[in-house]
């Protein structure tokens, strides 16, 4: 939760640690954790590989809230040749972006925009990814949450947002790959529901639940205890579990929505990192 330097599948990071005090002139690039970055290109990457030999996009690969930049450099490192173009609107994010592009040896276009339909031509993406903020707080404390973890109180408007952008981008035969943890009730998480409703031609939906689902009060319990009682009761009694998701989206016309297993190995990480992740990000309530 702490580290600045990171290894994995071959490729070297430096990041923020997690409770980096930050500016809005200069927030927080976010750190690696396994569940997340490294969990999602290992059940991703089959589904990426597919999509580059399959789609008839001019991109290979557009990296929406690049961050420190860790999957324009997997792809840019697994799929050597890839047109890669990764964009965030954190000058931070560009800025560790490019540093780690250097430390890997790899180049990829890198471009400082808020993420928009005229950020790149129709149709044009092979794969996509989306990893938006997802972090769950009362709107009362939203300008002091970071943002590369504010989307909305219920975590789910800026992946509604982009997944709108996203659906003029992507390529016919192409991919959106998408890491999210998203309120949902006792059958399956809400994106499961609204996908469809933003990216065109009846899309399928593969996802697999990183840890099994768990109770919303008790998740939002562990990140801020007896603060903000109402929306923590408000939030559970609307939807009553809490999932953690990597997705694929295809637009296929098939429209199928399915949960499958998964056998990544988690390493000893469970909902109780979780829970302290966002319990730190919940700090910056008091910074």
């Amino acid at each position: 939760m702490f580290d600045e330097n990171v290894e994995f599948a071959g490729i070297k990071l430096k990041v923020d640690p997690i409770n980096r005090k930050r500016t809005d002139q200069s927030d927080n690039v976010m750190a690696v954790f396994y569940e997340e970055q490294p969990f999602t290109w290992e059940f991703s990457k089959p589904y990426i590989a597919k999509a580059l030999q399959d789609s008839n996009g001019s991109i290979d690969f557009l990296d929406i809230g690049c961050g420190s930049g860790v999957f324009s450099i997997l792809v840019s490192k697994h799929f050597p040749g890839s047109k890669v173009i990764a964009l965030d609107k954190s000058a931070r994010a560009i800025e560790q972006a490019q540093e780690n592009a250097k430390l890997n040896d790899v180049r990829f276009e890198v471009k400082h925009e808020l993420y928009s339909e005229d950020s790149f031509p129709p149709k044009s993406a092979k794969v996509i990814g989306l990893y938006p903020p997802y972090h769950l707080y009362p709107e009362a404390i939203r300008d002091k949450i970071p943002q590369h973890a504010r989307g909305g109180s219920d975590g789910q408007d800026e992946f509604k947002n982009q997944l709108q952008i996203a659906n003029h981008h992507l390529a016919d035969g192409g991919v959106i790959f998408f890491n999210q943890m998203c309120l949902g009730d006792d059958k399956d998480p809400a994106f499961a529901r609204y996908i469809g409703k933003y990216i065109d031609g009846n899309p399928s939906v593969v996802y697999t639940n990183v840890f099994p689902a768990m109770s919303t009060e008790d998740f939002l319990r562990g990140v801020y205890g007896e603060k903000h009682p109402d929306y923590v009761k408000k939030t559970a009694e609307e939807t009553p579990m809490v999932y953690y998701n990597v997705g694929i989206i295809r637009r296929d016309s098939k429209g199928e929505i399915k949960e499958v297993p998964h056998s990544v190995d988690l390493r000893g990480r469970s909902w109780d990192d979780r829970i302290k992740l966002h319990y730190e990000i919940a700090q910056h309530e008091y910074k």
